[in-house]
């Protein structure tokens, strides 16, 4: 059948979308383009392509349609944003630019000025290497073992001393036994570590993090599923351990949701009990909201005289029972469960009953006229 369609789509003229990828210049009329945009000064006679987005003639060097500041001779290829001549290495990419509200993209070319281009070689995953330093998407890090640098998934990487998080060391890491699990958990012969990127801290943005995880075993540690894992005596919420959960019977309450779990005896919202949840008869409403047979819980906390027989979450924070309505598990005095609905497409406004609009859990105050 494969055969089949190839065959037919050769005949119709399509087969060049079988074979190759289009390079994005093209020669119209004795003038290059890159895509729509004319090169005006590209030598048409010399102009060769390099790739989809690299080209060169006689006298430049292109990145998209942009000139290069480079050597056309000696100039070479590495991928789609790494190249190099004879004494430099660059480092381009068509990013968005945040001046337009990252609207708009922008050509980007870097050159790595401690970059030796002899040695220079590209990895995988935006990663290379030169005889002293690494590369990620062309920023340089320190690495201690160049010659065994390798990286690994999840924006690990790793050498025979050191295994690494985000372009940074990870203190005491064992390099020749260092693998990456997940995004956040990896693990070496010694240790277990929980890595993440904290965006508020005030020491500044962005500042890298790495944990070790205190008593848990790499040999039997696993992960579940999105935050939590386990290992032979307990289960972990990111970094914190659930110190009563028993890792052997823990589940999620409702697969593919990851903020609940439970074992045979108690329920937890991430790493929080929740007390007096009955394992057996728990159930995941969405996100935040939760039951059993006798109470109603948002997260961790039991809604106190909410009737989890008639309760019925409606969006947005919302939810009521034949008694009342809640927003973000709270009582929202005075409203009407019998009439209260959700609103569409109205400007600051998602829910009204029979008295009065809401928006975020709120009345909304009535509108003035002059």
């Amino acid at each position: 059948m494969i055969k089949f369609i190839y065959v037919v789509l050769s005949i119709l003229g399509f087969g060049f979308l079988l074979s190759c990828k289009k390079s994005g210049y093209e020669t119209r009329n004795g003038v290059v383009y890159f895509k729509d945009s004319p090169l005006r000064t590209a030598d048409v006679d010399s102009f060769k392509s390099l790739n989809n987005v690299f080209g060169k003639d006689a006298h430049a060097v292109y990145y998209r349609g942009t000139s290069i500041e480079a050597d056309p001779a000696s100039f070479e290829v590495l991928d789609e944003h790494y190249a190099k001549d004879k004494s430099s290495v660059y480092y381009c990419d068509n990013a968005l630019d945040g001046k337009t509200y990252f609207t708009v993209r922008k050509n980007v070319i870097s050159r790595l000025d401690k970059a030796d281009p002899a040695s220079f070689q590209v990895l995988t995953d935006g990663y290379a290497k030169d005889k002293v330093y690494g590369y990620s998407n062309g920023i340089l890090f320190p690495v201690k073992d160049i010659a065994s640098f390798q990286p690994l998934n999840f924006g690990f990487a790793k050498d025979k001393e050191t295994g690494y998080y985000s372009l940074t060391m990870i203190p005491g890491s064992d390099g020749s036994s260092f693998e990456a699990i997940t995004q956040d958990f990896s693990k070496d012969r010694n240790r277990v570590y929980y890595c993440w990127i904290n965006y508020n801290d005030p020491k500044g943005p962005r500042i890298r993090v790495t944990q070790v995880l205190d008593g848990a075993d790499p040999g039997t540690f696993t992960v579940l599923d999105s935050y939590y894992a386990r290992d032979k005596t307990h289960v972990y919420y990111k970094n914190r351990p659930l110190k009563t959960a028993d890792p052997l019977t823990i589940r999620f309450v409702r697969p593919n949701d990851f903020n609940y779990v439970a074992d045979t005896t108690q329920v937890f919202y991430e790493d929080n009990v929740i007390t007096d949840a009955d394992p057996s008869t728990i159930e995941l409403l969405n996100e935040s909201y939760a039951r059993d047979s006798k109470t109603v819980f948002y997260k961790e906390k039991s809604i106190k005289g909410c009737d989890p027989a008639s309760f019925a979450v409606l969006g947005l924070g919302y939810a009521k029972d034949q008694k009342r309505v809640y927003f973000n598990g709270k009582e929202m005095k005075g409203a009407d469960p019998v009439s209260f609905k959700m609103v569409d497409n109205v400007y600051e406004q998602d829910a009204s009953d029979a008295n009065h609009p809401y928006y975020e859990g709120k009345i909304k105050p009535k509108e003035t006229t002059s």
